[in-house]
């Protein structure tokens, strides 16, 4: 598992094409990228608020409703959608098709068969997004995995990091994955 994890670090930047596609530098893209957990989902899912409050309630002991503490809250209005985990704000965003290209020409820069079957199994997407955050990358990253291990099931084929090219297929790989965020070691 974990030399599956460092060959899934080594994969093409899959961002840096798409930004060279675009006519945008990498650099700059890094800058103003949110740190993002994407759910890749076989079938397309927007969350309620009530399911977001129960996976934030379970993911940090605490309720989410604005009561109980007024930093711990899940806004939701529309398609609009925060998770308020103290003085962080999480981006909640759904969209019903492919984060990008979903066909076997997109899948060159990964280069594990899982990943790649991961890619072209999804069919829609949810990004959590840290927004505004000045948090070093692996406590960003703990931050969102805290949240994303209490959303992931079995219609998510893996998640994907945007900011750092990152697939992990859910195939135990996703867990590990979330885990090694959690203690601060996604880049090891």
């Amino acid at each position: 598992m974990c030399s599956l994890i460092l060959q899934l670090q080594s994969a093409m930047s899959f961002r840096g094409i798409v930004d060279r596609l675009l006519g945008r530098s990498s650099k700059s893209s890094d800058d103003t990228m949110p740190f993002s957990i994407v759910l890749l989902l076989k079938e397309p899912k927007r969350f309620t608020k009530e399911e977001l409050q129960a996976a934030a309630e379970s993911a940090w002991g605490k309720k989410f409703d604005g009561t109980e503490d007024p930093m711990y809250f899940v806004f939701q209005q529309g398609e609009f959608t925060i998770v308020k985990p103290g003085a962080h704000v999480i981006s909640v965003l759904r969209q019903p098709h492919p984060y990008a290209a979903n066909s076997e020409q997109s899948v060159g820069w990964l280069p594990q068969p899982e990943q790649k079957k991961a890619w072209l199994d999804h069919t829609a997407w949810v990004s959590l997004d840290l927004v505004n955050s000045t948090l070093p990358c692996d406590e960003a990253y703990k931050l969102l995995a805290t949240l994303a291990l209490h959303l992931i099931s079995a219609n998510c084929s893996g998640i994907y990091l945007p900011k750092d090219s990152m697939l992990f297929p859910n195939d135990g790989t996703v867990e590990e994955g979330l885990y090694r965020m959690q203690r601060g070691r996604l880049h090891e």
